[in-house]
């Protein structure tokens, strides 16, 4: 079995990465078929190393406008690669304000050199864990950042920002990071990595990343990452707009069957915004005909059918009335009747002409005229109707008289009576007669077509508000006004005798009028069907379209939106596509097989055999990439299921991970510092001293700051260094009753060489013997009180180191070569230690007030000190000369 002592770290590098030239150049030629975006991502990590918020918000957006406006990765834009790995070392963590309990602005400094173990020893409590957590919040740490969480120090009166500051070097070059809760101002110090307690769980219990990558792995899981976040910031805007569809377009208030219905259900990016304005779009017959409807529909069919049959029969009456109007006074109709009229006047000019010959003489004028045949007509029926009836017209007999005068009838009377009769029943005048008749006739014929006022008003309101058609409504109201015009014309002109131009008269829409005549038949026929009748069906349906279009004019703006988040959404979906990692994860793993995995595995191997852990027969796997990074797991060989975690004990389970750990770190060239929070808690002292002297190695070649509450392995890394000739530096934390991380530059007393203990000792007594001088006895007695229990333990170091040279405290063998050694210890050097051991416990113990001790001198006190330093030198003298013998 090897040996951990005789590992040497510069080892540890020698199976490092490959050159990373080459992948970098195939990268480039790969990238040429990837979306423009991840071009661009390409360029923005190859220069920068890492991408930032601006970055990120730029890449989102150029991937959702298809890498419109984006720079494309080229040749130009790939880096040295030997610049990108600086080695980063820690200086000091100062500064810090509300963390835990730790004490404001102490200052804790690590090693000097480049190289070396700066170990920070701490009890339990007394703050260690607080910069150790400082660091995991700047530096690279896989626990989970709920894991690695600060909190403030809850004793305090006032919470403030927590914040620290973290002095480091870059390839030797001073610089400084400032850290607060919420935001670190520089990332270079995620190149130190970290190993605690949960790294631990990660390495050996899950597939984990690979933490340390080349640079162009390095590129590929930064441009994985990206895609992710695109990905989800897309997916999260698909949400947000899925989330914006109004719940009256997920639950619709219309039929499924309808032709709304049918365009809800195919809603999508393709549907045409004038397809949803056209049906959403109803005209005035279509609202009247879903009015007419939905009263068929919602009330009684045959008391309905009624009203519809009356309202049919007065459409009918209210049209054969224009309709007989329009007929009378048509242009046929008027020249009919002045054709009439002029026959007459004719007529009547002849018979005129006669009665002016025949009626010359009378007293009277105008004997003839219409006047006249008026009065003579009225005497005649007078007459033979009341006077004489049983006499013929005019009764000239015994005892007549004048139906006109009532006078008795004379000769020239009688004989007058006579001659107007004859003239009356002469031709001339018969034909006068006739055609007047025959032309009155006529126009008492256009008379009675004639309609009132109140039959106009009646026939559009009918029109308009009962058939609800506007247009029809004027078109008639036109008509009638212009029929009615036109026969008043006509009236006129004869009434006057004139022959004054008439009116044209509009058309009377008498087929229009037909057509909701034929319609109100068919909807009373409707209505007297059978309720499942086809026609009813029919009805209903068409109802339930009109009504849905009614509906969908209130949500037209609703849908429309909704087409345009429809598109949004398509797009957005189409742009996720350039978003997967399939191509990534295959190239890196391509990659990784040529930089990482092999040299992964060997120095696994490797470090479990430094680690004495070769019999646990466990290796490490290949697992699934995850976003283009490559996982490994750590299992048995032969087991790979078992669940490891389980079956490693405690100790066993540490050092497996740290093996794993160490093996990444032969994944990367940068020989940055590397922190370990403590590696070995709970170890058994085989496994302790494995870890130690290995960490010890890792020293040699770069900064190694181990934080730790175990005294035996910080004996162990002390003694690992000097015989590995690695450098090491002691840093304590300790507390008091405010506060925790108070720093001191030496190790803890336990840890210190005797001699220097002594000198601390002395020191300590030289700074406060002023306290007995000065008077201040209380003071001067907490003095005393604390050199005598230094003064106890450090007799107890004393016998120690007396008999290390067969054995020493939490050493794990019995060194027989060193027994000579022990031989110099005489029955005197026992006294005197035990009486000076007995001298330092007066004041440690109480004791009954009668005893009033006084305090010791400082004359007394620096006797017991010297007494302790010449038995210690007495007794390494002594020994001295058997090494020299």
């Amino acid at each position: 079995m090897t040996n951990p002592s005789e590992a040497t770290g510069s080892d540890s590098h020698d199976q490092g990465t490959g050159s990373v030239a080459d992948p970098l150049a195939d990268i480039l030629a790969w990238s040429r078929n990837c979306p423009v975006w991840q071009r661009d991502a390409l360029r923005r990590l190859c220069i920068k190393g890492r991408l930032d918020e601006s970055d990120t918000s730029d890449l989102i957006s150029l991937c959702k406008h298809r890498g419109k406006d984006a720079t494309v990765f080229t040749a130009e834009h790939i880096p040295d690669p030997d610049a990108a790995s600086a080695t980063l070392n820690l200086r000091t963590i100062r500064g810090v304000k509300n963390v835990n309990a730790l004490k404001p602005d102490e200052v804790l400094t690590f090693g000097k050199k480049e190289k070396g173990l700066t170990v920070v020893y701490g009890d339990n409590g007394a703050g260690k864990s607080g910069y150790a957590r400082i660091l995991k919040q700047v530096c690279r740490s896989r626990a989970p950042a709920n894991q690695n969480g600060i909190l403030p120090n809850i004793h305090a009166e006032t919470a403030g920002q927590q914040q620290a500051v973290i002095e480091y070097t870059a390839d030797g070059e001073n610089k400084c990071a400032k850290w607060t809760a919420d935001h670190t101002d520089n990332t270079a110090l995620s190149g130190i990595s970290i190993f605690d307690r949960n790294t631990a769980n990660v390495h050996v219990q899950n597939a984990n990343d690979v933490a340390y990558t080349p640079m162009p792995m390095r590129v590929l899981e930064q441009l994985a990452e990206i895609c992710k976040q695109v990905s989800q910031r897309i997916k999260q805007d698909i949400q947000e707009l899925e989330q914006l569809t109004p719940a009256i377009i997920r639950r619709p208030q219309c039929h499924d069957d309808t032709a709304v219905g049918k365009l809800i259900a195919r809603l999508g990016e393709q549907t045409k915004v004038q397809e949803v304005r056209a049906l959403a779009t109803l005209n005035d017959a279509e609202k009247a005909r879903m009015a007419t409807l939905q009263g068929d529909i919602g009330t009684d069919p045959h008391n309905k059918a009624r009203q519809v049959r009356a309202l049919r029969d007065r459409l009918d009456a209210f049209s054969t009335k224009f309709e007989a109007l329009q007929k009378a006074v048509d242009d046929e109709q008027v020249v009919h009747l002045m054709a009439l009229n002029k026959v007459y006047q004719t007529a009547r000019t002849a018979a005129e002409a006669a009665a002016g010959d025949l009626f010359a003489d009378e007293p009277l004028p105008d004997i003839g005229t219409d006047v006249w045949r008026t009065l003579w007509d009225a005497a005649r029926h007078y007459s033979e109707e009341r006077v004489y009836p049983d006499e013929s017209f005019p009764f000239t007999g015994d005892d007549a008289r004048c139906v006109l005068c009532q006078q008795e009838l004379n000769d020239d009377a009688a004989d007058r009576f006579k001659r107007f009769e004859d003239f009356v029943k002469d031709d001339t005048k018969r034909k006068e007669n006739m055609a007047g008749e025959e032309y009155r006739a006529a126009l008492d014929e256009i008379v009675r077509a004639d309609i009132t006022i109140a039959d106009i008003q009646a026939t559009i309101a009918l029109i308009r508000d009962e058939l609800n058609d506007d247009e029809l409504a004027e078109t008639a109201g036109r008509a009638a006004v212009t029929l009615k015009w036109r026969i008043r014309a006509i009236r006129r002109n004869h009434r006057l005798g004139n022959q004054a131009a008439l009116p044209t008269a509009a058309t009377w829409p008498a087929d229009a009028v037909a057509v909701h005549t034929t319609n109100l038949s068919d909807r009373i026929r409707v209505l007297l069907a059978e309720n499942e009748s086809e026609e009813r069906r029919r009805m209903r349906t068409e109802f339930a379209e009109l009504k849905d279009r009614e509906w969908l004019a209130t949500i037209q703006n609703d849908i429309i939106a909704e087409i345009d988040r429809r598109k949004r959404r398509a797009m957005l979906k189409e742009t996720l596509k350039d978003t997967t990692t399939n191509r990534i994860t295959t190239k890196s793993g391509e990659i990784a097989e040529r930089l990482v995995t092999n040299a992964l595995r060997e120095r696994f191997t490797d470090e479990i055999a430094k680690l004495d852990l070769r019999a646990l027969k466990i290796e490490l796997r290949k697992g699934q990439a995850n976003y283009g990074i490559p996982r490994f797991k750590v299992s048995l060989i032969g087991k790979p299921d078992a669940p490891l975690g389980e079956v490693l004990s405690e100790g066993e389970h540490r050092c497996v991970a740290l093996a794993a750990f160490l093996a990444e770190l032969a994944t990367t060239e940068s020989r940055s510092a590397i922190v370990f929070d403590d590696p070995v808690s709970s170890l058994d002292h085989m496994h302790r001293k494995s870890v130690a002297y290995r960490l010890a190695e890792e020293g040699k070649s770069r900064q190694v700051i181990v934080f730790t509450h175990d005294i035996a392995f910080l004996f162990l890394l002390d003694q690992a260094c000097r015989e590995k000739g690695a450098l090491i530096a002691f840093r304590s934390v300790s507390r008091n009753d405010d506060y925790a991380g108070l720093v001191q530059q030496d190790p803890p007393v336990r840890a210190q060489s005797l001699d220097k203990v002594i000198d601390g000792l002395q020191k300590q007594f030289d700074n406060e013997k002023y306290f007995y001088e000065s008077g201040e006895h209380n003071q001067w007695e907490r003095t005393v009180d604390g050199l005598q229990k230094r003064l106890r333990v450090t007799w107890e170091r004393a016998v120690e180191e007396a008999l290390s040279p067969v054995f020493k405290r939490l050493s794990d063998k019995v060194d027989t070569t060193g027994l000579a050694k022990v031989t110099v210890l005489k029955i005197d050097d026992c006294n005197k230690m035990r009486e000076a051991y007995g001298r330092c416990s007066p004041l440690l113990h109480s004791a009954p007030d009668a005893l009033n001790r006084p305090i010791p001198p400082p004359g007394a006190v620096q006797a017991e000190i010297t007494t302790l330093r010449t038995w210690v030198a007495d007794i390494r003298q002594r020994q001295g000369e058997i090494d020299r013998m």
